[in-house]
């Protein structure tokens, strides 16, 4: 018989130690799977799949018939339960899932795969408990194998439990603090201009300006209106029309991509003015998604001074939002950089951001497309052309290159 056995392993811990060898010693083999392989850096998952994969290894060295493998999310639970048989290779008729989780045994039902709830350890002690303990400064160490304590020691373990549990409100809040004298928000309607506006007025105060600065003439969106009422500020309408269509009427006719960067550049411009006006610094709103992929207007809302959630997914933005209590109106709204008509990001894109999101992290763990493609369900055009497009647009992340005439 082939044993399954599924965890996260943040960080590894004794309980999860005598549950492997209780199993082990009722299979042939046995087979562990690292749970939420994509997340790294996170509340729930401090460290990388690789990391947790040798914190594994070295606590687990002699035991025989031992592999591991790494299995992201998958929203489908019929779907994540048949690509880890397929990773694994394991026959669904010699395989036995060994699990405490309710869920996990449900998604293996679904498959007709044999489950066994198997008796806790250590007192029921989760990970989550242990990381918990070494935020508050409790103690840990005697809850961990010792091969786990020192390999925490290697990888500077403890420090990034306490960092990650930190608030990420409060730190990107510092963050603004201690980089701006006052800033310059481009306010558009979407999530991620609405928080970040929200961190400025929380870190600077009066210290803000906030510009709406549509390029279609119009009523006030309702979003602008409620933000307004979030902040406890006024959000500056600006129109761009006649500016727009006058340099139109100078410039040669282009497509629609040319022209939505023009009026992306045009309202970069009218930030820096205001910016200028109360010595201030234009606060940029681009999430890491689209920082990554070069999904924004070189020098036109990639042109800012600072970037407080470049570091954040668009799901971590979400999620961040709804924490700060945001309009939900804000939050449920359709992503769009609103360059035409019509247009959405994850259209052009070609990917919803929570598919986008998970096969960025999975890159970033130094996976393969192929293997991406087998473990997301996502067929290999797509994850290709996302590898295409964060090569294509590395060039907006980089300063201009300058002819070097010294060497």
């Amino acid at each position: 018989m082939d044993a399954l056995f599924i965890g996260r392993f943040q960080p590894f811990h004794k309980g999860h130690l005598a549950s492997i060898k209780w199993i082990a010693k009722k299979a042939d083999r046995i087979f562990l799977v690292i749970g939420s392989s994509q997340e790294s850096g996170t509340r729930d998952n401090p460290f990388s799949f690789s990391e947790r994969k040798e914190m594994l290894k070295k606590s687990l060295a002699g035991l025989k018939n031992c592999r591991i493998y790494g299995m992201p999310d998958v929203f489908d639970n019929f779907l994540w339960a048949k690509t880890i048989l397929k990773i694994t290779k394991l026959n669904p008729a010699k395989t036995t899932v060994f699990t405490g989780n309710l869920w996990t045994k449900e998604c293996f039902d679904a498959v007709k795969i044999k489950v066994c709830l198997h008796p806790l350890f250590f007192n029921e002690l989760a990970a989550t408990q242990i990381r918990e303990k070494i935020r508050r400064g409790k103690e840990w160490k005697s809850l961990v194998p010792p091969q786990t304590r020192l390999f925490l020691r290697t990888i500077n373990g403890e420090e990034r439990i306490k960092l990650s549990g930190a608030s990420l409100e409060k730190r990107i809040v510092s963050f603004i603090e201690e980089k701006a004298p006052g800033g310059v928000v481009g306010i558009s309607g979407g999530i991620d201009s609405a928080l970040t506006a929200y961190l400025a007025r929380k870190a600077l105060g009066t210290k803000t300006s906030f510009l709406y600065l549509p390029i279609a003439v119009g009523k006030t969106p309702k979003n602008i209106l409620l933000l307004e009422k979030k902040l406890g500020a006024k959000i500056k309408t600006i129109s761009l029309a006649k500016i727009y269509q006058s340099s139109l009427r100078a410039l040669p006719k282009a497509d629609k991509m040319t022209q939505g960067n023009l009026q992306s550049r045009l309202r970069m411009a009218v930030l820096y003015y205001f910016a200028n006006l109360h010595n201030f610094l234009v606060i940029g709103t681009t999430n890491k998604s689209e920082m990554e992929i070069g999904y924004f207007t070189k020098y036109g809302d990639g042109g800012v001074d600072i970037e407080p959630i470049a570091d954040l997914y668009k799901t971590e933005v979400i999620k961040l939002a709804e924490e700060a209590g945001l309009p939900k109106e804000i939050i449920q709204a359709v992503p769009t950089a609103g360059l035409w008509a019509g247009q959405s990001d994850e259209e052009e894109i070609g990917l919803s951001y929570q598919t986008l999101d998970m096969v960025l992290k999975l890159f970033s763990q130094g996976l393969k497309e192929k293997e991406i493609a087998v473990l997301t369900n996502i067929s290999l055009k797509r994850i290709v052309a996302i590898r295409k497009r964060k090569r294509a647009n590395l060039h907006k992340m980089s300063l201009p290159v300058i002819c070097s005439l010294k060497n």
